[in-house]
């Protein structure tokens, strides 16, 4: 039962990491756009994890194994946040968002941050997926010493 308790831990990171990715992929996508359906610039987006929380039974099973134990569940994303960076104001007095001085406000994304997060993203996706084949080598391993 360890093994499948492994397998979805690392299946939830795969996901969190996956889903990572893609608002990265937004925020690239979304860095030279100035006016979105909300009226203003496009915001950075960011991902925040949390560890998944255990079934009840779980927590009620490892208390009464060993008091204060605790297990982790994996990890979800707990919620997407706008980035509070300032705007870049670029001056511009012909484009069709200029304010009444003259300026255009640009999203709060540079793409060099971008590229790199997802690069990290690609490595933890990557670690990831290296730790469920290890997994799933062990499984086969055990189901073969039988």
């Amino acid at each position: 039962m360890a093994f499948l308790r492994s397998l979805d831990i690392t299946g939830s990171a795969l996901t969190a990491e996956r889903y990572r990715s893609e608002v990265i992929l937004q925020n690239i996508a979304g860095a030279n756009v100035t006016r979105t359906a909300a009226g203003g610039p496009y915001r950075r987006k960011q991902v925040v994890f949390e560890e998944r929380p255990l079934s009840f039974q779980d927590h009620v099973r490892h208390a009464c194994i060993r008091n204060g134990y605790r297990k982790s569940g994996g990890v979800r994303v707990q919620q997407m946040v706008d980035s509070t960076n300032a705007l870049k104001p670029v001056y511009d007095p012909h484009h069709p968002d200029a304010d009444a001085d003259g300026y255009v406000w640009y999203p709060n994304v540079d793409t060099t941050e971008e590229i790199t997060d997802l690069m990290a993203a690609s490595n933890a996706y990557e670690a990831n997926l290296t730790a469920l084949n290890v997994v799933k080598a062990m499984i086969n391993k055990s189901l073969e010493m039988t």
